[in-house]
């Protein structure tokens, strides 16, 4: 009894390093999606431009999954979780002292994407680590809800310091906020599990059911995040309201979170997922119709309650298919399909741009829409 005592007090520690790390990445990370393309949108005058570095974004992540994923299993989760830094910073440094060019905008796709995916696998991987299943809807719960006031921290205060100072004033901060999170990322113990995977082993048949759903993640995040806030930009209310509308987003997260323990222990988890994915598909129709800062904005937070309503069951149900196969394969298939969502839907952002501007964003909240639909059908047969 003692010894399990220890090893609980150890895993306690380490997921609380994990949570503050988080934190304060996603008062950046946050930040950056938002504003990157907005940035770039800004200097180019071009949302083409903007698409296509969204694009190539998304490609980026998908090509390099393999290889970022035997990296974190033969040296370490938290590891990659450091070398995330060696791309991150760069980017962002780039971003904020040379002018733009259409080769710094390939640059800051590529490195920002390798530095996400490096952060994001890396923390899936260690959650995965850190926490048991029986506990897991808990503590996903924890590992979305606190992190997440960072993701409301973040636009918010970089869409503040954009409209107050420029551009370059939230990039100092994304800067300022990665490097603080250096602080709890080394107190994570060393964690890898020593097994190579390759492309064939990511799409086994056993795996087929989760692709629709990750697919439909991609589409939605790509919609939610980056797209919206650009809309927002160009049509709603600037640089200030880009950043409030997904700090009003995260407000529905944090609720929900907060709520998930009372939620799950009376209604069950298709039930949640089911009612989750209908409100949010209707919550990214409605983005296509907004008009006023309003509009924007109660959409954006009705949204985020919806979204998180199925998300935290879904999450938690992904970390228990990792536990019980390969962690690897199993987040090396999510990040690939994820950015193939997101590269689909950029391609055809692009595309839907030739027939305006703002078709472009409406066809796009539509289809994230559609798309989100998909989970519950998918969800259910993998529960089978």
């Amino acid at each position: 009894m003692e010894k399990l005592g220890i090893i609980e007090g150890r895993l306690s520690t380490q997921f609380g390093d994990l949570v503050s790390y988080e934190f304060f990445k996603n008062l950046a990370l946050s930040a950056l999606g938002i504003f990157i393309p907005i940035i770039i949108y800004d200097a180019s005058g071009s949302l083409i431009i903007a698409g296509m570095y969204l694009l190539i974004k998304s490609l980026t992540s998908m090509i390099s999954s393999v290889v970022v994923m035997n990296y974190l299993a033969g040296h370490g989760f938290e590891r990659g979780l450091y070398l995330s830094y060696v791309f991150l910073v760069p980017s962002i440094l780039l971003l904020r002292f040379l002018d733009y060019s259409l080769g710094l905008m390939v640059a800051v796709a590529v490195l920002y994407s390798i530095g996400k995916t490096l952060h994001a696998e890396g923390m899936r991987l260690e959650f995965t680590e850190n926490t048991d299943k029986e506990d897991r809807d808990r503590r996903s719960a924890d590992i979305t809800s606190i992190p997440n006031m960072g993701r409301f921290l973040g636009p918010l205060i970089a869409g503040s310091l954009s409209a107050a100072f420029g551009f370059n004033a939230l990039l100092t901060f994304a800067v300022a906020m990665i490097m603080t999170s250096l602080l709890p990322l080394s107190k994570l113990e060393k964690t890898k599990t020593k097994k190579h995977i390759n492309v064939r082993d990511v799409f086994k048949r056993k795996y087929w059911n989760f692709i629709p759903i990750l697919l439909s993640r991609g589409i939605q995040g790509l919609s939610a995040v980056a797209l919206y806030g650009l809309f927002t930009y160009e049509f709603i209310s600037g640089s200030f309201g880009s950043g409030l509308v997904r700090s009003l987003d995260t407000i529905g997260f944090v609720l929900v979170a907060y709520l998930s323990a009372y939620i799950t222990g009376r209604v069950s988890r298709r039930t949640i997922i089911a009612v989750g994915s209908i409100a949010s598909a209707a919550a990214y129709v409605s983005r296509a119709f907004v008009s006023t800062p309003f509009q924007a904005f109660l959409v954006a937070f009705l949204g985020g309650i919806a979204f998180k309503l199925y998300h935290i069951p879904i999450f938690s149900q992904f970390a228990d298919e990792a536990e019980s196969n390969s962690k690897t394969e199993f987040f090396t298939l999510s990040r690939i399909s994820k950015s193939a969502g997101m590269a689909l839907t950029s391609g055809l952002f692009i595309i839907g741009l030739s027939q305006g501007n703002r078709f472009g964003f409406q066809a796009m909240f539509i289809l994230a829409g559609a798309a989100t639909l998909i989970i519950p059908l998918m969800e259910t047969r993998i529960q089978k």
